[in-house]
């Protein structure tokens, strides 16, 4: 089961799952799409709580991903983002997935937020890599519910 949920507003909807040496972050979502935005939020929320993070248009990022299966375009999804944390300090409060070509393993996204100010933002605990280990998708298409489950490296 999903257990407790952690919320940060009314439509994220990610957990952190115990795991030894690691964490790993499960994303849900009514699509594909969906969860991967998700589990995108908590990654960033683990590292530092959104709540207190705001949307400065200004420092909108557009990514544009290709992976070679579906598995590698989460973790290419992810690390994306993850390395612009990385590089610039930016933190993705909001991400919306423009463009999902399932058949070419394709994502256009685009990541509102803003640049991490530690006088303003609770650090969390640092992510030291996206992994692929043990990643896992279920799409269930008779609940219309998308499950993700990804371990990060701490």
């Amino acid at each position: 089961g999903i257990g407790t949920m952690a919320a940060v507003g009314a439509t994220v909807m990610f957990e952190y799952l115990d795991h030894p040496a690691d964490v790993i972050v499960h994303g849900r979502g009514g699509t594909l799409a969906q969860a991967f935005e998700q589990t995108l939020l908590g990654v960033m929320n683990y590292m530092t709580p959104l709540d207190n993070v705001d949307v400065d248009d200004a420092l909108t990022r557009v990514v544009e991903i290709e992976g070679h299966d579906m598995d590698n375009l989460l973790y290419t999804f992810l690390d994306e983002f993850f390395f612009i944390f990385c590089t610039e300090f930016f933190v993705c409060k909001e991400v919306k997935i423009t463009e999902f070509d399932r058949a070419n393993f394709k994502i256009t996204a685009q990541g509102k937020g803003e640049i991490l100010d530690l006088s303003k933002h609770e650090q969390g605990t640092e992510i030291k890599a996206i992994t692929m280990h043990n990643m896992h998708i279920e799409e269930n298409a008779s609940t219309g519910v998308t499950d993700v489950y990804v371990t990060v490296d701490i």
